[in-house]
């Protein structure tokens, strides 16, 4: 029996299986980032699916609300409607906010820094506002759906987190 047989050897793939051996893709736009794209499909999931259905049934079948209507006099001051008026520019500034800061990035370095602070912040709103819909409001969406969307946005932010730090490493070594 030999030494590797009787240690707890395991291969470097077998120990890091997300690790292929193969160089990761370059980023060539903010478009290229994980989070980025993950941070979209939160959004459109959000806007589609628990967003939508709530405004058609409180506006009517019209396509485009007018802005009043929209954050105004028909969802007046009920406390779900509040949820939703917020809910809504939280998840879609995420992707927003990745994207510019993306682009402060070469430029001026803290300015990158701050604003991926600010997408950890929304990311920790939306779990909030998911856990507030799932629990307050009725909608025909899953427990489960809503589970698996606060651990996305989790994992965003544990992502951005990550990005930040290695931000941070370019831009000290910048100087």
């Amino acid at each position: 029996m030999s030494i590797l047989e009787r240690s707890n050897y395991q291969p470097a793939q077998a120990r890091y299986p997300f690790q292929s051996g193969m160089p990761k893709r370059p980023i060539k736009s903010f478009q290229d980032l994980e989070v980025y794209q993950k941070s979209l499909e939160a959004a459109v999931f959000v806007g589609n699916i628990i967003i939508k259905p709530k405004l058609e049934k409180i506006i009517g079948s019209r396509k485009l609300p007018e802005k009043r209507e929209l954050f105004g006099a028909k969802l007046g001051l009920n406390p779900r409607a509040a949820v939703f008026r917020n809910m809504l520019p939280c998840a879609l500034g995420i992707p927003h906010l990745l994207a510019e800061a993306h682009s402060l990035r070469f430029g001026s370095g803290q300015d990158c820094l701050v604003l991926l602070e600010k997408v950890m912040m929304n990311c920790n709103k939306m779990v909030v506002y998911l856990e507030m819909v799932r629990d307050i409001c009725e909608t025909r969406v899953t427990t489960e759906q809503f589970e698996e969307q606060i651990k996305k946005y989790l994992y965003i932010r544990r992502k951005v987190l990550n990005l930040q730090r290695s931000w941070k490493k370019f831009i000290d070594m910048k100087r």
